[in-house]
Protein backbone atom coordinates (compact mmCIF):
# COMPACT_ATOMS: atom_id res chain seq x y z
CA UNK A 1 0.00 0.00 0.00
CA UNK A 2 3.14 2.23 0.82
CA UNK A 3 4.19 2.20 -2.91
CA UNK A 4 0.98 2.63 -4.13
CA UNK A 5 0.59 5.79 -2.05
CA UNK A 6 4.29 6.94 -2.93
CA UNK A 7 3.50 6.35 -6.65
CA UNK A 8 0.40 8.13 -6.35
CA UNK A 9 2.23 11.17 -4.85
CA UNK A 10 4.90 11.14 -7.40
CA UNK A 11 3.03 11.40 -10.06
CA UNK A 12 1.04 14.07 -9.34
CA UNK A 13 4.07 15.50 -8.87
CA UNK A 14 5.09 15.43 -12.04
CA UNK A 15 1.32 16.25 -13.95
CA UNK A 16 1.74 19.23 -11.30
CA UNK A 17 5.00 20.87 -13.15
CA UNK A 18 3.56 23.81 -15.26
CA UNK A 19 6.41 24.33 -17.49
CA UNK A 20 8.58 21.43 -19.46
CA UNK A 21 12.32 22.63 -18.49
CA UNK A 22 14.52 20.99 -20.84
CA UNK A 23 14.72 21.57 -24.07
CA UNK A 24 16.98 19.84 -26.77
CA UNK A 25 16.81 21.80 -30.51
CA UNK A 26 18.11 20.93 -33.68
CA UNK A 27 18.37 23.43 -35.93
CA UNK A 28 19.80 23.40 -39.79
CA UNK A 29 19.90 26.56 -42.32
CA UNK A 30 22.14 28.87 -43.62
CA UNK A 31 25.13 31.30 -43.00
CA UNK A 32 26.09 34.47 -44.90
CA UNK A 33 29.10 36.21 -43.73
CA UNK A 34 27.74 39.68 -43.44
CA UNK A 35 31.58 41.51 -42.22
CA UNK A 36 32.82 44.33 -44.33
CA UNK A 37 35.57 42.63 -46.67
CA UNK A 38 33.66 39.33 -47.79
CA UNK A 39 29.95 40.13 -48.04
CA UNK A 40 27.20 37.86 -49.18
CA UNK A 41 29.60 34.56 -48.68
CA UNK A 42 26.90 31.44 -47.73
CA UNK A 43 27.44 28.10 -46.06
CA UNK A 44 25.24 25.49 -45.25
CA UNK A 45 24.68 25.58 -40.49
CA UNK A 46 23.66 22.84 -38.55
CA UNK A 47 23.81 22.89 -34.78
CA UNK A 48 22.05 22.12 -31.17
CA UNK A 49 20.84 23.64 -28.42
CA UNK A 50 20.42 22.76 -25.35
CA UNK A 51 18.14 25.07 -22.81
CA UNK A 52 17.32 25.01 -18.99
CA UNK A 53 13.95 26.88 -18.05
CA UNK A 54 14.54 28.96 -14.82
CA UNK A 55 10.98 30.34 -14.89
CA UNK A 56 8.00 29.75 -17.30
CA UNK A 57 10.00 33.33 -19.36
CA UNK A 58 13.55 32.62 -18.62
CA UNK A 59 15.64 30.05 -20.16
CA UNK A 60 19.49 29.50 -20.29
CA UNK A 61 20.81 28.13 -23.18
CA UNK A 62 24.42 26.81 -24.85
CA UNK A 63 24.77 25.48 -28.18
CA UNK A 64 27.36 24.46 -30.59
CA UNK A 65 26.46 25.50 -34.51
CA UNK A 66 28.95 24.57 -37.58
CA UNK A 67 28.94 25.72 -40.72
CA UNK A 68 30.68 23.85 -43.99
CA UNK A 69 33.08 25.21 -46.20
CA UNK A 70 32.59 28.78 -45.00
CA UNK A 71 35.74 30.49 -46.78
CA UNK A 72 35.07 31.23 -50.30
CA UNK A 73 37.37 29.70 -53.08
CA UNK A 74 39.81 31.90 -55.56
CA UNK A 75 40.87 31.36 -58.58
CA UNK A 76 44.23 32.80 -59.64
CA UNK A 77 47.06 32.48 -63.14
CA UNK A 78 47.99 28.95 -61.82
CA UNK A 79 44.26 27.77 -61.30
CA UNK A 80 41.42 27.76 -59.06
CA UNK A 81 41.37 27.24 -55.45
CA UNK A 82 38.66 25.64 -53.43
CA UNK A 83 38.76 25.83 -49.31
CA UNK A 84 37.91 22.90 -47.65
CA UNK A 85 36.58 24.45 -44.05
CA UNK A 86 34.72 24.64 -41.40
CA UNK A 87 33.32 27.59 -39.09
CA UNK A 88 32.24 26.52 -35.34
CA UNK A 89 30.22 28.86 -33.19
CA UNK A 90 29.47 28.12 -29.33
CA UNK A 91 27.00 30.70 -27.96
CA UNK A 92 26.10 30.46 -24.67
CA UNK A 93 23.38 32.86 -23.08
CA UNK A 94 20.02 33.88 -21.73
CA UNK A 95 16.67 33.66 -24.09
CA UNK A 96 13.40 35.67 -22.94
CA UNK A 97 9.89 33.76 -24.19
CA UNK A 98 6.60 34.96 -24.62
CA UNK A 99 3.85 32.02 -24.50
CA UNK A 100 1.07 32.59 -26.31
CA UNK A 101 -2.11 30.37 -27.43
CA UNK A 102 -2.39 28.13 -24.65
CA UNK A 103 1.40 27.35 -24.52
CA UNK A 104 0.95 25.97 -28.07
CA UNK A 105 2.84 28.97 -29.54
CA UNK A 106 5.88 31.06 -28.67
CA UNK A 107 8.23 34.33 -29.68
CA UNK A 108 11.56 34.61 -27.96
CA UNK A 109 14.50 36.67 -28.05
CA UNK A 110 17.91 35.90 -26.34
CA UNK A 111 21.52 36.67 -26.43
CA UNK A 112 24.88 35.94 -24.79
CA UNK A 113 28.19 35.35 -25.32
CA UNK A 114 30.11 33.20 -28.68
CA UNK A 115 33.37 31.84 -28.55
CA UNK A 116 34.39 31.30 -32.63
CA UNK A 117 36.96 28.85 -34.69
CA UNK A 118 37.30 29.55 -38.25
CA UNK A 119 39.34 27.14 -40.08
CA UNK A 120 40.14 26.55 -43.74
CA UNK A 121 42.75 27.26 -46.70
CA UNK A 122 45.91 25.99 -44.13
CA UNK A 123 44.53 28.99 -41.68
CA UNK A 124 42.89 29.02 -38.14
CA UNK A 125 41.74 30.93 -36.11
CA UNK A 126 39.58 32.21 -32.61
CA UNK A 127 37.55 34.44 -31.83
CA UNK A 128 35.08 35.84 -29.16
CA UNK A 129 32.06 37.90 -29.18
CA UNK A 130 28.43 37.80 -28.40
CA UNK A 131 25.45 36.96 -30.12
CA UNK A 132 21.60 37.88 -30.76
CA UNK A 133 18.49 35.69 -32.17
CA UNK A 134 14.44 35.64 -32.28
CA UNK A 135 12.93 32.85 -32.50
CA UNK A 136 9.05 31.92 -33.10
CA UNK A 137 8.06 27.69 -32.16
CA UNK A 138 5.17 25.82 -32.72
CA UNK A 139 3.95 22.95 -30.70
CA UNK A 140 3.03 19.70 -31.85
CA UNK A 141 1.10 16.94 -29.90
CA UNK A 142 -0.92 17.19 -27.24
CA UNK A 143 1.87 17.01 -24.58
CA UNK A 144 3.78 20.16 -26.12
CA UNK A 145 6.79 17.73 -26.40
CA UNK A 146 7.58 18.23 -29.82
CA UNK A 147 8.34 22.04 -31.59
CA UNK A 148 8.58 23.33 -34.96
CA UNK A 149 9.73 27.00 -35.21
CA UNK A 150 12.56 29.01 -37.29
CA UNK A 151 15.42 31.34 -35.76
CA UNK A 152 17.26 34.29 -37.19
CA UNK A 153 20.77 34.94 -35.25
CA UNK A 154 23.64 37.34 -35.81
CA UNK A 155 27.11 36.29 -34.69
CA UNK A 156 29.91 38.90 -33.86
CA UNK A 157 33.17 37.69 -32.97
CA UNK A 158 36.49 40.30 -32.85
CA UNK A 159 39.82 38.14 -32.47
CA UNK A 160 43.48 39.16 -32.95
CA UNK A 161 42.86 39.65 -36.76
CA UNK A 162 39.53 38.83 -37.05
CA UNK A 163 36.01 41.35 -37.47
CA UNK A 164 33.65 38.48 -38.44
CA UNK A 165 29.66 39.28 -38.13
CA UNK A 166 27.53 35.97 -39.46
CA UNK A 167 24.24 36.21 -39.89
CA UNK A 168 22.09 32.68 -39.49
CA UNK A 169 18.72 31.57 -40.46
CA UNK A 170 17.74 28.16 -39.52
CA UNK A 171 14.77 25.83 -39.11
CA UNK A 172 14.29 24.23 -35.73
CA UNK A 173 13.15 20.88 -34.25
CA UNK A 174 12.95 20.67 -30.90
CA UNK A 175 11.85 18.06 -27.69
CA UNK A 176 10.67 19.62 -24.21
CA UNK A 177 11.11 17.22 -21.24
Amino acid sequence: MRTVVLLFFLASALSAQSFLRNDITFSGGTSWDVSNYSQYVTAVSLGATYGYRITRTIELEAGAFGAINPVPGSCGSSGCFTADGRAIWAPFGVRFILPLKHDRFELSAGGGGLYQNISGGGYSYNAFGGYAKISAALAFGHGRHFWLGATPRIMIANGQYARDRWFMLTGDIGFRF
